[in-house]
């Protein structure tokens, strides 16, 4: 049994750093706002400087870790940054350098989206290796026909670990969906956030810009639901307007980051977001019976919206048209907002035109790519990298994939006081990519191993932000908040089969053959020369693999626990003096040239793993990568 529970002062030895992490947050932390635009740009990474590990920092910020092969991170690392990064970070529903395609599995047909990923993982097609009694927890419905978030949430987060499916895809619209256009399943119903998550992707992989891509959102069904306009009228005859104002402020600060701190506030509120308000009229949803297969009316909401008069499926009388503003001059109908004219017969017209006048906005230049990188990879942005950040912004155009890009092989991404606190979102999808082997291993797990359970009880649940419209959990969030932090570090501690599971048996088809998936640590990690696994070298690829530093962060106690847990499949200490097994050793005790654990540390560094059986081979992984994984680093990541 894994014992490191008990040793108390070396489990405090590795988690200073990271409180030491936190407090230097709180003094040079600087939050996005409203300000002017640099002049300098990103400068890229100089060839000398790019290598395996800002490869490897890259797919951890923005793809949590990925799951590319050694081969493939090798290749990247040989490239220039440029061509790099344009193979690591695409929109492409499948991305087979990143995510290469499991065999003799159909899953990468269907990532495209949420729907077709529930479709598929629930039926009986044989292409579908989802084991026989998981299929019902991705379904639609749930076992009363109704709308189901939970297998939703369940879909989204098996997703991530899924060969074929690109996780720098799924990581853009979880920005996108909960923490910039923020919006809660519990206020829309799993069909329409569904639709929302699904259009949005479906507009990235397409080659929609950021305007566009904003366009789509603040026209959707699951918008309109969220925030209640969909009720909004405008009476023209009375020149009257019933229905909420407060969407009209928020649709301005969620979509385009737009405060009005640079405006007349009196404007500002009377004009732009009075009008606003008005030209969010004639919104109202239709409903289509038996949608989504569903039985409860409730359920039945659908997108997109009809901007039209019409009469929906279930007979309800929709006049979106008629309830829409309306100028006095008739076929011009504009609205001035943000000192233009917004014309148009419809809402979707009318927010058509003001999405790129809102996305020029100085303020949304300013906000909107600070609030991007602040999400994926720099609690610690300084004036001077905010500049660039904005300036970088105005040269992509709109592009987001163009300036993701371009920060993801920049100095201010891979620099020595850019780092990041990894949300529970963050935290748990790296180290499941980093530990799920193919996708037999990810579809046959027992279904509590998921990470979705485990993100739930540390504050995060897909499509239920934790702010609700004003977004999900932020890093600084996990790390800061005790509660967060204790229940990840002792889940791992008190739970140390997780990452110890090495086989499970499952069947394709009810009463069909049995199966066994067996973890098969071995035939992944690389052999030296002489053909073996030697604990020095796996010791460090782990490190590698779950952190994505280098090793620079390798220090003496980490690498000692996890050389003797490799070695031995026992503590540290222990592999010491057995007979004194809760002994404490320090750094020196380690490192100093004369001494019983310098001695034994690099005793276990030399031992081969070679010839074990495939189960402890795995066992005294899953124990490395279990002290591994609540490490500090584990929770924070630096950019250099």
């Amino acid at each position: 049994m894994h014992t490191l529970h008990r040793r108390a002062s070396l489990i405090l030895t590795v988690i200073t750093p990271l409180l030491l992490l936190l407090t230097a947050a709180t003094v040079t932390a600087a939050p996005p706002g409203p300000g002017g635009k640099g002049t300098g740009g990103l400068d890229t990474i100089k060839a000398r400087d790019w290598g395996e590990t800002p490869v490897r920092k890259i797919l951890q910020a923005f793809a949590w870790g990925g799951l590319a092969t050694d081969a493939q991170i090798a290749a990247w690392a040989d490239m220039s940054p440029e061509a790099a990064v344009a193979g690591m970070l695409t929109f492409d529903a499948v991305n087979p350098g990143l995510s290469p395609p499991g065999a003799g599995d159909d899953s990468s047909l269907h990532c495209g989206s949420l729907e077709a990923l529930q479709g598929f993982w629930s039926s009986d097609d044989p292409g579908n290796i989802m084991k026989y009694a998981d299929r019902y927890r991705y379904a639609t419905l749930n076992g009363s026909q109704d709308l189901s978030t939970v297998n939703l949430q369940r879909t989204w987060t098996k997703a991530i670990s899924t060969r074929g499916c690109n996780p720098f895809l799924y990581k853009m619209v979880l920005y996108l969906t909960n923490y910039h256009a923020s919006i809660s399943a519990h206020k829309t119903r799993a069909g329409l956030i569904r639709s929302y998550h699904d259009d949005i992707m479906l507009a990235l992989t397409e080659g929609a810009d950021f305007v566009e891509v904003m366009r789509i959102a603040a026209s959707h069904a699951a918008v309109a639901r969220a925030y209640g306009h969909q009720s909004s009228r405008y009476y023209n005859g009375s020149d009257t307007f019933s229905g909420t104002d407060d969407f009209g402020r928020e649709f301005h600060q969620l979509f385009f980051r737009i405060q009005g701190e640079t405006e007349d506030m009196d404007y500002h509120e009377d004009t732009t977001i009075e009008h606003t308000a008005w030209m969010l009229s004639g919104m109202n949803l239709g409903k289509v019976t038996g949608a989504y297969g569903s039985d409860r009316s409730s359920d039945w909401w659908v997108a997109p919206i009809v901007f039209d008069d019409y009469t929906d499926d279930t007979g309800r009388n929709i006049r979106n048209r008629h309830f829409h503003y309306h100028s006095p001059e008739g076929a011009g109908s504009c609205l001035e907002i943000l000192h233009a004219d917004i014309c148009g017969a419809t809402a979707d017209e009318k927010i058509a035109a003001l999405a790129p006048v809102a996305a020029a906005h100085p303020e949304s230049m300013d906000n909107v790519p600070v609030y991007m990188i602040d999400f994926f990879a720099d609690d610690n942005l300084d004036e001077i990298k905010v500049a660039a950040l904005r300036s970088a912004w105005a040269d992509a155009n709109y592009d987001i994939l163009a300036f993701v890009r371009a920060y993801a092989i920049s100095t201010a991404f891979h620099d020595s006081d850019t780092y990041k606190y990894r949300t529970a979102f963050d935290r748990n999808l790296v180290l499941q990519s980093a530990h799920t082997l193919d996708n037999e291993e990810n579809f046959s797990r027992q279904h509590y191993d998921s990470p979705f359970y485990r993100m739930r009880e540390q504050g995060v649940e897909v499509f239920e932000p934790a702010h609700d419209v004003f977004g999900g959990q932020t890093g600084y969030q996990a790390g800061t908040n005790r509660y967060i932090f204790k229940d990840a570090f002792w889940a791992t501690i008190n739970s140390p089969d997780f990452y110890d599971d090495t086989s499970d048996p499952y069947t394709l088809e009810e009463g069909g053959a049995e199966y066994t998936w067996y973890k098969n640590w071995e035939s992944v990690i690389p052999q030296n020369a002489d053909g073996e696994h030697v604990v020095g070298e796996v010791a460090v690829w782990l490190w590698n693999r779950f952190i994505g530093d280098g090793g620079k962060n390798f220090d003496p106690i980490a690498r000692a626990q996890v050389q003797a847990l490799l070695a031995a499949g026992r503590d540290f200490a222990y592999t010491v003096d057995p007979d004194n097994p809760d002994a404490v050793y320090s750094r020196a005790d380690i490192t100093r040239k004369k001494g019983v654990a310098r001695a034994t540390d690099e005793a276990n560094a030399g031992v081969s793993m070679t010839g074990l059986s495939q189960f402890n081979f795995n066992r005294r992984v899953g124990l490395a990568v279990n002290f591994i994984s609540m490490t500090p680093f584990a929770f924070a990541m630096e950019g250099k």
